[in-house]
């Protein structure tokens, strides 16, 4: 699945969005009333982003959310996307 994020740049002070490959884990469980639940759990991840504007490396940290039967295997950086930073 993919995500857009966007982030103030620490480099050069702009706002850039981010494409990023969200791969996820599904379970599949009983539908009990015990399992009825899908509350959203926080998982914080840290990558390493780049700088369009002076192609400087920084790194990040940014909130995801997943449920017990979504869970979030990995994230990959896939590049800003061009045109859409204000």
């Amino acid at each position: 699945m993919d995500e857009k994020l966007e982030i103030n740049c620490p480099i050069c002070g702009d706002k850039h969005i981010y494409k990023l490959k969200v791969e996820k884990t599904y379970v599949a469980k009983l539908l009990t009333t015990k399992h009825l639940s899908k509350s959203s759990q926080p998982v914080t991840v840290t990558r390493i982003f780049v700088c369009p504007v002076k192609n400087q490396k920084f790194q990040a940290s940014f909130t995801l959310y997943q449920t017990s039967s979504d869970k979030i295997k990995s994230v990959i950086v896939e590049g800003v996307i061009e045109g859409e930073a204000e």
